[in-house]
């Protein structure tokens, strides 16, 4: 018999019941899995509106592309897939498997129905020109689920990464959103390294993160080649008359520091060396991202 488990309910407001209010990161709760579950079946009747034929080619280059790009299962281009098999595929690895499992299987069809709102939704979805949504795209949906059950991931950047603090959401996806295409690249590539749950490569994010700073001071400064350190370029920022708080400057130069000089870097043992964790990378990736912000709020003052 079905038990009632509503997330800000009675019970759970009152404290009777209460259901999991910790951060989940490498173990997701049967309630989360539910919830995750019909996000997608949600999505899926969001997605392909009333024409939810599974003969459509629309909805068969779908299922094709489960099989083939989230199971690895052959496919037979000749041959109409039905969708009931397939879809209690999905079900099965959201409500039974491994944590990094369901979100490689949620992650990859947000992405794909991502692309094809954009492709048969056009401006109504995604304003190409302005390089934004018109206005909540899937994934922000998605994040709203991820925030309610507790679970310890965003998608930043049309990716899942571990980064459950809204304010550190929030100060990467505005630096994400820069006008400036070496920044971008740079922090983009940061955070798809960090969050690489295969092969993640904390030290090379690290890198990434400082030389996305690196590269917004060279654009306000104009300082280029190997005159463009952080030191000098920042120097040259307060010489264009543009204050930095003296305390935020010196942090961020012993950061710069730990992550260049002989202990850094080039050198396992310290942050952004070989032996780099998570928490570091994130740190990093997080503090750039609050850094670059705060260089183009005073930059446009």
């Amino acid at each position: 018999m079905a038990k009632v488990s509503k997330r800000g309910g009675f019970s759970d407001r009152n404290g009777l019941k209460s259901l999991n209010t910790e951060i989940q990161l490498r173990e997701i709760d049967q309630r989360t899995r539910i919830q995750l579950q019909n996000m997608i079946s949600k999505f899926y009747k969001y997605v392909y509106e009333d024409d939810l034929y599974y003969g459509g080619e629309d909805i068969q280059e779908f299922l094709r592309f489960v099989l083939d790009s989230i199971y690895s299962e052959p496919i037979d281009t000749r041959k109409m897939y039905g969708d009931d098999q397939i879809i209690k595929m999905i079900k099965m690895t959201i409500l039974n498997d491994d944590y990094d499992d369901v979100l490689t299987v949620i992650e990859a069809l947000i992405q794909f129905w991502d692309q094809y709102l954009r492709n048969t939704k056009g401006y109504r979805y995604y304003d190409e020109y302005n390089k934004e949504y018109v206005s909540k795209s899937i994934y922000e949906i998605a994040n709203e689920y991820f925030l309610r059950e507790y679970l310890g991931y965003r998608f930043v950047d049309g990716i899942i990464v571990p980064i459950s603090d809204t304010y550190e959401v929030n100060s990467v996806k505005e630096a994400l959103n820069t006008k400036h295409k070496p920044v971008y690249e740079h922090l983009s590539k940061a955070n798809k390294l960090i969050s690489d749950r295969n092969n993640p490569d904390y030290e090379n994010s690290i890198k990434e993160s400082i030389s996305a700073v690196e590269a917004m001071c060279e654009i306000i400064t104009g300082i280029k080649g190997k005159e463009a350190t952080l030191g000098k370029m920042l120097k040259k920022i307060e010489d264009d008359g543009i204050q930095i708080h003296s305390g935020l400057k010196s942090a961020f130069n012993v950061l710069y520091g730990y992550t260049s000089d002989a202990n850094g870097i080039r050198h396992a043992g310290d942050i952004g060396g070989r032996t780099s964790t998570f928490e570091e990378a994130k740190f990093m990736l997080v503090s750039c991202s609050a850094f670059i912000n705060y260089l183009i709020a005073l930059s446009a003052n």
